[in-house]
């Protein structure tokens, strides 16, 4: 490496800074005539490739070498080199693309995104979304690089999309050309291969559809939630009411040798204090005695119980963030009632509560995993899983392996869908036995 090449890089990232401190992490910078332009190597100890070729060419100004070297210290600061060790093409049409973006953004002089104008072109189908809006922009991209660039709202997800709906309308060809990525480059198959279709619709099933820039997520820790409340539509009860029935769960059918007692805590009012609640002698000095007081007391209650074997399980992915409320609404009653056993999955399975799913509250990875549903299925004794399953969900949940697709079809188990959000029916069309769909949202 050429030390004039080196100053210039230490010189033009502000010292002290995050990214100072992202270079001053890599092992090493040099020149490696395997890639085409730049590239940030994956692993624990990340090195900085650089194409000679491409500083001298595409580089001569300071503000476009910072922009090179920002870009690459961008996939090391979101973790696209730790969270996969190989990418695909399509993985770095997403990662370039936002981060282009981010770069133009909080760059936004002409000295600094021309970088971006320079090494791609407007009016290619590829390069087009990794440069701002040009002249010869196509009209079919402008509204995604609207959401990139004049918004905070472009994703990884709406980049993918992009690219999904250009394979499925063939409107992209190699006559095309290809596109100057600054990223990684492990892989030799050509973006342009329509091939990739069903590669693509792979990835985006793993991607949360409202995925802020964080790098590519397919489940981290299990986190906290809360989904709003949501007024349902009385078409929707009907349709929910006919899924369930479907799948062997009659709502509002109740059998007399299906009520029993049980013990549960309640909130309930009383004319006896509870000195437990520490606001209670405060609120008895400012305003005297209180007439009633609140207090969480074990009651004897009648319950029914719920005959039906069949497990739902209800998608709280990333993909589903804004849609989950207007499911869940449809759930409440017949969840209260006992009259469903119900779980939520991400990538992997929880226990929710009534209590806390009333209140809107469930746990989640941000990914997407079918498979963690019939891992939890199968590990479940016979005599309480039965033979049904209904999942509720968008579809985008990925391939089932083979392994599991025997054990449905050897102990003969029924799975039964319901899709809501923007769904995609066909993934799950291989194991399901019927099918509903809520797409009135």
């Amino acid at each position: 490496m050429d030390n004039d090449i080196l100053s210039r890089i230490y010189n033009v990232i502000p010292s002290g800074s995050l990214h100072m401190i992202e270079l001053l992490k890599l092992t090493s910078i040099k020149y490696s005539a395997d890639i085409d332009s730049a590239a940030m190597t994956c692993g624990m100890y990340p090195e900085l490739l650089l194409n000679k070729g491409f500083i001298e060419t595409y580089c001569k100004t300071d503000e476009h070498l910072f922009m090179l070297i920002m870009h690459e210290l961008y996939h090391l600061i979101l973790g696209h080199t730790k969270l996969f060790v190989r990418h695909d093409e399509i993985d770095n049409i997403a990662f370039d693309a936002v981060i282009n973006s981010m770069l133009c953004k909080m760059f936004p002089k002409k000295c600094y995104t021309s970088f971006f104008t320079n090494i791609n072109s407007d009016s290619d189908p590829i390069g087009s979304i990794l440069r701002p809006i040009g002249e010869k922009t196509p009209n079919n991209v402008r509204p995604l690089l609207e959401k990139l660039y004049n918004s905070d709202q472009g994703t990884y997800y709406d980049v993918y999309k992009y690219i999904a709906k250009m394979f499925k309308t063939n409107k992209i060809d190699a006559k095309d050309g290809k596109p100057v990525f600054l990223g990684n480059h492990d892989v030799n198959n050509s973006v342009i291969n329509p091939t990739l279709k069903e590669l693509l619709d792979g990835i985006i099933s793993k991607w949360p559809k409202e995925l802020t820039i964080t790098g590519r997520d397919l489940g981290g820790n299990v986190e906290d939630k809360i989904f709003g409340e949501y007024k349902k539509e009385r078409k929707e009860e009907i349709k929910m009411k006919r899924l369930l029935k479907k799948a062997g769960i009659n709502i509002g059918y109740i059998y007399n040798d299906r009520i029993s007692m049980s013990n549960c805590l309640e909130n309930i009012n009383t004319f006896i204090p509870n000195y437990k609640d520490r606001s209670t002698l405060t609120k008895s000095y400012f305003y005297n005695r209180q007439l009633l007081y609140k207090k969480e007391e074990y009651i004897n209650t009648l319950t029914k119980e719920n005959k039906s074997n069949t497990i739902v399980y209800l998608d709280v992915s990333g993909s589903v963030d804004n849609d989950i409320k207007k499911m869940a609404s449809l759930l409440l009653i017949p969840y209260k009632n006992k009259e469903i056993k119900l779980y939520t999955f991400s990538t992997v399975v929880n226990e929710t509560t009534y209590k806390d799913f009333k209140q809107g509250k469930y746990k989640t990875t941000g990914g997407t995993n079918i498979e963690c549903i019939f891992k939890h299925f199968f590990e479940l004794n016979k005599s309480k899983r039965g033979k049904k399953i209904l999942i509720l969900t968008d579809g985008y949940v990925g391939r089932l392996k083979d392994s599991y697709l025997d054990m449905i079809r050897k102990e003969r188990i029924e799975v039964y869908v319901g899709l809501f959000g923007e769904c995609k029916k066909d993934i799950m069309e291989e194991y399901s036995k019927y099918m509903e769909e809520f797409n009135i949202w």
